[in-house]
């Protein structure tokens, strides 16, 4: 009978603490991430019964109760609910967020984050979350996600000076400036920087102003004037005149008669209006009306004619390289004369780009009217961060106030080894054990890692149908091992009673 006692008592003892973890998880049908808990039991050991009986081909044995053998959390997928801010997270599929404080490093399913007062991403409990900070494109080490605020309280983009322009065009007809003795350079000998106006109206065929910058983040106007310059062998040339506004230059040549000038070459065109090569120079003294006093541009490292620009309001002197759709894939030009000047009349006499590529858009020669096909420049002006975007494989993006669009971090996915062998800490964490394993760090969106989406949280997946059903089988449990102590208690008091009688 005392073994009645016991077994009953310990299935009241364990089906109270399946009742507990039911409790939990219904307390926290509605935390974000949190993952539910399921109660196993076992028996206890079991004792030899004597039968009296030596023909029993089973072993008689009569168990002595049950135990909690495992609290096992469920970590299946919660369903996803709207988040109110894009640092809402969530996991689509596997993986953990890696948060830190104070040197804890925990892990977590609940991404309700929000940037402190220093910049830092972190949870309601001041835990960080980690990621890999994007420079220039490359990704480093794993490390807080922080956007720290200036001096200012903004987080500021520096600007960046201007160092390659693409102005892409179809030419149409028209040879508005003719010079018999330089017809390649006709716009070149009409320059005049201390005019108004350096090339009147009636000089060239079509022109194209592009906005580029300098080092302090100002904004000056750099002008491409075309004019055909005739045909010869079948080709149809084309001059052109890369210049600033004279008042904007701060090189040597400011306030004489060449000021602005920055370059100067020719486009060659086939008989189908394709671009097949050009020339390029740039001033090598400031007599650049000269055209003695100018030489080959140099080549970029992709290929591409570069100047030089200094402008006056400040910044210092930057190499700009000039995209009209034909690189050089070996750096340098053919033979050819080594000036303007020594060009003369003679098409031959222009030099060539070596290894001329030709690029998948580039300036054409179809005739009709001059349109633009494409232009821009890598350079901008200094601007403050005006919000962030976050995409499905982790990538924070800054956008800012001056138009640029930078990648920043990268978040960062964990997982075990064992999932169950995680400890719970408490705050929707979880750390790392000996019985999980290492945590393994991967990406977003790659192999055996889920996909991260902003502006959306992972609820609770707590089931409430499975708990009240548990909660039913636990109490009606809970009543019939309490039943079978006050029965084992009732034959136990009438044997007692027996003996007295």
């Amino acid at each position: 009978m005392l073994r009645a006692l016991y077994s009953g008592a310990t299935g009241m003892k364990t089906l109270a603490q399946g009742m507990q973890a039911v409790s939990n998880n219904l307390a926290n049908v509605n935390t974000v991430g949190f993952k539910q808990q399921q109660a196993l039991f076992e028996d206890l050991m079991s004792q030899y019964a004597g039968t009296g009986n030596s023909a029993s081909t089973s072993i008689s044995q009569v168990g002595l109760g049950a135990r909690l053998t495992d609290i096992r959390t469920m970590y299946g997928q919660g369903p996803y609910e709207s988040g109110t801010d894009i640092t809402d997270l969530s996991i689509n599929g596997k993986g953990f967020f890696q948060v830190s404080l104070d040197g804890k490093t925990h892990y977590t399913r609940a991404g309700n984050f929000r940037f402190d007062k220093d910049g830092s991403l972190v949870d309601p409990n001041g835990f960080v979350l980690n990621g890999r900070a994007i420079t220039d494109g490359v990704e480093g080490a794993t490390g807080p996600i922080s956007l720290p605020p200036g001096a200012n309280g903004r987080n500021i983009m520096p600007p960046k000076a201007t160092t390659s322009i693409t102005a892409l065009n179809n030419l149409g007809s028209g040879d508005r400036s003719t010079d018999a003795a330089n017809p390649y350079f006709s716009l070149l000998s009409k320059w005049n920087g201390a005019a108004e106006s350096p090339l009147g109206d009636a000089a060239y065929a079509y022109k194209q102003s592009i906005k580029v910058y300098d080092a302090t983040g100002n904004a000056h106007d750099v002008t491409i004037y075309f004019d055909g310059a005739g045909q010869s062998g079948g080709n149809k040339y084309f001059e052109f005149v890369v210049g600033m506004d004279p008042a904007h230059d701060g090189s040597g040549m400011a306030g004489t008669s060449a000021a602005g000038l920055l370059m100067s070459g020719t486009l060659t065109f086939n008989s189908s209006g394709q671009l097949v090569n050009m020339s390029a120079y740039t001033p090598t003294s400031t007599d650049a009306t000269n055209l003695s006093n100018w030489a080959p541009a140099s080549f970029g490292a992709d290929g591409l004619p570069q100047f030089t620009a200094t402008f006056a309001s400040g910044g210092g002197t930057q190499v700009v390289g000039l995209d009209l759709g034909l690189s050089s894939s070996t750096g340098a030009w053919t033979a050819g004369a080594g000036s303007p000047a020594a060009v003369g009349s003679n098409a031959t006499s222009l030099m060539g780009m070596g290894g001329a590529t030709l690029a998948a858009v580039s300036t054409t020669a179809y005739g009709g009217s001059s349109s633009e096909i494409r232009s821009k420049q890598n350079g901008y002006a200094e601007g403050f961060l005006a919000g962030i975007d976050i995409s499905s494989d982790g990538i924070i993006s800054g956008r800012y106030s001056n138009g640029q669009v930078d990648d920043l971090y990268r978040i960062t996915l964990y997982r075990f080894t064992s999932e169950d062998g995680l400890r719970r800490e408490g705050m929707n964490h979880f750390s790392a054990t000996k019985e999980s394993g290492a945590a393994e760090e991967g990406l977003p969106d790659t192999e055996n890692f889920g996909t991260v989406a902003a502006k959306t949280l992972e609820q609770s997946n707590v089931s409430m149908e499975r708990e009240f059903v548990n909660m039913i089988l636990y109490q009606r449990g809970f009543q019939t091992n309490s039943k079978s102590i006050m029965t084992a208690d009732s034959m136990i008091q009438k044997a007692l009673e027996l003996k007295r009688t």
